[in-house]
């Protein structure tokens, strides 16, 4: 499949700059229209867009248009509780040191932080204040560190919560914090001014230990901790049992979950049970034909996690049946169970399937998994190098590409235009990788 300047915008891909570089004028109108809004596939994971978007800026001689552009949208009050949002354009705008502008919408922020709405309801306005915060400090003065703090302090004395909840608002802003002054962070901070009561309470909320988790969560699940759970609630979900404890969960526990799914006939609890099996620290212990027995089960959500605790196994059986599967039609998880039990022949099969996949933001389900199972089994010498290719073309999250990089790197994959457009890639970790791959 051949992909446009379009795609590679929307994935982060340094291929967008070189193709904007050889006619900006082009592509000048969906340039403006990027510096508008955030593009980013998952902001948490991958990071800001910002930087691909400032050098695909630097391509015109004169920026302002498109500072101006970012700044109308900065003002935008909608953008206040977006935090994806106010990160990339708070990245974008000190990117062409407009820091003022910053300082404003930090002003405007910390207003909108007092009031009456409780923690839960504030937390998309929390978000959005302690990023514009964080970026405000990094390489600032003391002065500059201090007066943010303070305000924050101020703000966690005008609150009524569990001081838990307040501290959790800003660990991220504090480990920042600890970057920028070191471990003796607290101490600096009363040196520098000692009175302020804004400061003191900084200092007693974030020195207390923080709780991690449910406070009701066991310490030490068991395999008949996890069924009194799934037999009180048949159709629970994996992320509901592991706020409750789940991966406190020892494997020799976990065995035993297994033998009881196989003794198991309601289906909804076998389907709970497989459940546990659908993440990385378990993986089913038991024989995979069992599993595979389970997968054309008329209970949907029994298949479905069935299937997907196969795609992390590897099987010699899995691979003849993902390919049953997929002779069918494309399946998104026999495409994962396939890559994972991979073999040189299966080439131009998987291959043909792959290239005729659209890849969208509407139809992640389909690609995401499969391209980071691509770059997760890239040491593998059977995995035929054109899926490398496929997924570093293919995929929209960067966070992926960095993996699959990796591999091709590890391989010796990497043309000259392959290192000239990495050098532009919007994960800055990417870009890094080239540079030392180079010396």
């Amino acid at each position: 499949m051949k992909y446009d300047f379009e795609h590679y915008l929307q994935a982060g891909h340094g291929r967008a700059y070189v193709i904007a570089r050889a006619d900006p004028e082009r592509y000048r109108d969906r340039i403006m229209a990027a510096c508008r809004k955030d593009y980013s596939f998952d902001m948490q994971s991958e990071g800001s867009r910002a930087f691909l978007t400032y050098d695909l800026i630097s391509l015109y001689e004169d920026p302002t248009p498109f500072i101006e552009a970012i700044k109308e949208s900065y003002k935008d009050p909608v953008a206040d509780k977006d935090w994806n949002q106010i990160c990339y354009l708070t990245d974008l705008l000190l990117l062409f040191g407009q820091r003022k502008t910053v300082i404003k919408k930090y002003k405007q922020l910390e207003k909108h932080l007092y009031s009456d709405e409780p923690l839960c309801d504030m937390v998309p306005l929390c978000q959005p204040f302690e990023y514009v915060a964080i970026k405000l400090i990094e390489d600032s003065s003391i002065k500059i560190i201090w007066n943010v703090v303070n305000d924050i302090g101020k703000w966690f004395l005008s609150r009524t919560e569990d001081p838990q909840r307040l501290l959790s608002q800003f660990l991220w802003f504090d480990g920042n914090l600890e970057d920028e002054l070191g471990e003796g962070r607290f101490d600096e901070l009363l040196k520098y001014n000692s009175d302020s009561d804004g400061v003191k309470e900084y200092v007693r909320i974030m020195s207390l230990p923080h709780e991690f988790g449910r406070k009701d969560g066991v310490q030490h699940a068991t395999s008949e901790i996890v069924m009194s759970w799934i037999r009180k609630e048949p159709k629970i979900e994996r992320s509901e049992m592991m706020a409750r404890g789940l991966m406190t969960m020892s494997r020799t526990e976990a065995l035993k979950l297994a033998e009881q799914f196989i003794i198991e006939t309601d289906t909804d609890i076998k389907a709970s049970i497989a459940s546990v099996f659908t993440s990385g620290k378990y993986r089913w212990p038991l024989d995979a034909g069992l599993l595979i027995e389970c997968a054309a089960s008329d209970n949907p959500r029994l298949a479905e996690e069935v299937r997907s605790a196969l795609s992390l196994l590897k099987d010699e059986r899995l691979h003849d049946y993902a390919i049953s599967i997929l002779e069918k039609g494309f399946d998104s998880t026999a495409a994962s169970i396939l890559i994972n039990n991979i073999r040189k022949s299966d080439e131009s099969f998987i291959l043909s399937l792959l290239e005729e996949l659209p890849v969208t933001e509407e139809n992640e389900e389909d690609w995401h998994g499969i391209a980071s199972d691509i770059g997760g089994n890239g040491d593998n010498p059977e995995l035929p190098e054109s899926l490398l290719t496929w997924a570093y073309e293919s995929t929209l999250c960067s966070w992926c590409r960095k993996n699959i990089v990796e591999k091709m790197i590890k391989r010796g994959m990497l043309t000259a235009e392959i290192k000239e457009e990495l050098r532009w890639d919007a994960n800055l970790d990417i870009s890094k990788m080239i540079d030392e791959d180079w010396e």
